[in-house]
């Protein structure tokens, strides 16, 4: 229904704000809020979910891991759920996390301590300093929204550029519904002031999952599909060639 559907909203989250905006402390405890909600509310799950089908039927070897690309990696703790899925199969990864803020690389880098297969490093997603098909699966999740739709249709053209094999974008997906969902948790679960502003913000810009299609068709992404999954998660995923 469409009254279920608010506008989009264009303004900042305050993640979005230059650094002096928030300590360090404050950023640190957002992330670790996010890796709650990734934890818990099925963003995890997901992504493994669509990694591991595209990963399946790769020719994998000491020699030829599965490599990965995760975009706007935050603190890297879904880099983290892939090397922890590969190992119990006993499949190869090396996975590099990006993301354009050096408080997230710090933070990401404390996370993934313990799992040499990920590297993390200061990047700009709409300019991944990565030559053509760099990585066979690309990643980004809940960074969308951030962006409007010339840069979204930007940052898809970029990391369909460096994506050999597939990409799984992730993303929330708007709706009133959601929007409660997450003002009620956050403000239950969290005292962190970028938690309890970002988070409500962060579901008013996302876009829908019709919208989310239409932008990929516009950054010419072929036989991608944009597919629905729980509490107002969507994927956007394809497999190439």
């Amino acid at each position: 229904m469409r009254s279920l559907v608010p506008e989009r909203r264009r303004g900042p989250e305050l993640i979005d704000l230059p650094p002096e905006n928030y300590s360090q402390s404050e950023y640190a405890g957002s992330l670790a809020d996010i890796r709650k909600v990734n934890r818990f509310l099925g963003d995890i799950r997901a992504a493994l979910k669509f990694f591991s089908s595209l990963a399946s039927g790769m020719a994998v070897s000491a020699d030829r891991p599965i490599r990965v690309l995760d975009v706007a990696t935050g603190s890297a703790d879904i880099p983290v759920a892939i090397v922890k899925w590969a190992r119990r199969r006993g499949i190869k990864v090396i996975v590099i996390a990006v993301d354009i803020n050096p408080l997230a690389i710090r933070e990401a880098a404390a996370v993934t301590r313990d799992f040499p297969e990920i590297k993390v490093v200061v990047s700009d997603g709409f300019a991944l300093p990565f030559k053509d098909g760099s990585f066979d699966i690309v990643l980004c999740t809940k960074t969308l929204h951030h962006f409007g739709e010339e840069d979204t249709v930007r940052l898809l053209k970029e990391m369909d550029r460096v994506a050999a094999a597939g990409y799984i974008l992730m993303d929330l997906r708007r709706s009133w519904v959601a929007w409660l969902l997450i003002s009620v948790l956050t403000r239950l679960f969290s005292r962190n002031r970028l938690t309890r502003h970002d988070g409500p913000m962060s579901v008013l810009r996302s876009y829908t999952d019709a919208e989310l299609g239409a932008l990929a068709d516009r950054a010419g992404l072929a036989g991608h599909r944009v597919v629905r999954q729980p509490f107002w998660l969507m994927v956007l995923w394809g497999r190439k060639g």
